[in-house]
This record gives C-alpha cells, structure tokens and sequence, in this order.
C-alpha cells in the first residue's frame, strides 16, 4: 500500500492548505474548522494512536467526530499528547458524570473531518458500533516489528488487563482476536486462548493472555522509550 497515496485520497474532500514530502496539512471547505496536519510516515505514535481508537474509542455516525472514554486519565493525557505530535491538534479532555458504582472516566472528543477520514478510509475503523467487527488494520499486519508492537501497547493499554495469572483481553470480534494472536506470534510471544458464551448478551467472547515476564519481548521492539514507560507502569513492571 502506498501510504501517501492512500492519505491523500481519504482527504480528497477537504481543501489541501499545504502539502510537501513529510505532509500535508488540510481544513474543511466550508464553516470554521481548525487546520489538521496528516504525516505520510506510519510511525509508532501514529500505530499506537489506532490501536486505542479501536481498543476504547469510536466513530460518530452523526457527526464526524472521533471520542474516546477511559478510566485511566495518564493514559488519555498521553494520547491528547500524541494528537498534538501527529496531527498539531490540541483536543479537550472532560471528565464524565460518574455512575453509580462505577469507576470515573474521562472523555475526549476529537472534532476533526481529516482525522476521522484518516481513521476510516486508510486505517479501516468502522463507523458506529464496531466491538464484535473490528480488526487490526492490513496496513499494520504488513507493518515491521517496532509498529506493531506500539499497535500491541495501544490495544493491551485500552483493552487489556490482568488475566490468569498473566496479561491478557477478550473481544467480541475474531477476527481482531485472530489478528492480535498473530500479531503476537510475530514478536515471539505464544499465547493461551480460550471462547465462551456471554449469557448476557448471547453473544461470544474471544480471550487470550500470556506471561508477564514475556511484555520485554514488546518492548525490545518498539523504540518509543515513553511508550514503554507507561506500558510498564500500568501493568506494575517499575
């Protein structure tokens, strides 16, 4: 896939401010909107960025908007951090009415028709309602290592927890489930996978987990030395 090519088709409907080798820059054609930068360089911010909007985010389908929800507020500030790194966009983070009897969340809203294109024309997302259709994008399944394993950090860092003794996620989608299992098997890292019915939902669930002491197999290869850091401190490895 050529990814320069690709970008430039997915913002064929906006009006090109700016463009050279490393980027291009875009705005809405029309009403107010804010100037959006889009590298041609898939790099390990951008692969980690994708990872937790399928892990915990979502497309809009009324408005072309991307919004993330997550209880772990270090983990949003670093990604309103890397929006900032990847597309010049300061996004605003809020903290969502708290439930009763759950955990507080914090939500952000990223209000961009380039990035929502980018999102779902080259990387795949779905719009709407994704968990049980959503897959790892075939632009990072032909990725090297470095990139997908910054994909595996995003992805463990929304979806993921300790199970089993080890680190693992469930999925209502095989089809990501299958690619993550793969992915993995790539860096060198054998996983133990398991499905069940949610009597619930009547639906089925998809799992894996594997040892702990086997995350240094991730983090050999993706070079981001912070992205590291806060895969290590969520999930208690100093």
């Amino acid at each position: 896939m050529n990814l320069r090519k690709e970008i430039l088709k997915s913002q064929t409907d906006l009006k090109i401010i700016d463009i050279n080798k490393i980027r291009v820059i875009t705005k809405a054609k029309f009403g107010p909107s804010k100037e959006t930068q889009i590298n041609f360089l898939l790099d390990e911010n951008l692969s980690f960025y994708i990872a937790t909007i399928i892990g915990d985010g979502h497309l809009k389908k009324a408005k072309l908007q991307i919004a993330i929800e997550l209880s772990n507020k270090k983990l949003i500030d670093y990604i309103q951090k890397t929006c900032v790194k990847l597309f010049n966009r300061n996004f605003n983070i809020h903290p969502v009415k708290q439930r009763e009897r759950k955990q507080l969340t914090y939500q952000m809203v990223m209000d961009s028709k380039s990035i929502y294109l980018l999102l779902n024309k080259v990387f795949e997302i779905p719009i709407g309602k994704k968990s049980n259709i959503v897959y790892v994008p075939k632009i990072i399944k032909k990725a090297n290592k470095s990139i997908k394993s910054a994909f595996l950090i995003g992805i463990m860092l929304t979806e993921g927890g300790n199970r089993r003794r080890g680190i693992g996620m469930s999925t209502a989608s095989e089809k990501l489930w299958k690619d993550l299992i793969q992915i993995f098997k790539e860096i060198g890292i054998k996983v133990f996978t398991d499905k069940w019915i949610y009597k619930k939902y009547n639906k089925e669930y998809y799992g894996f987990y594997f040892k702990k002491d086997k995350i240094n197999l991730i983090l050999k290869e993706c070079k981001d030395i912070e992205l590291n850091n806060l895969f290590k401190e969520h999930f208690g490895l100093g």
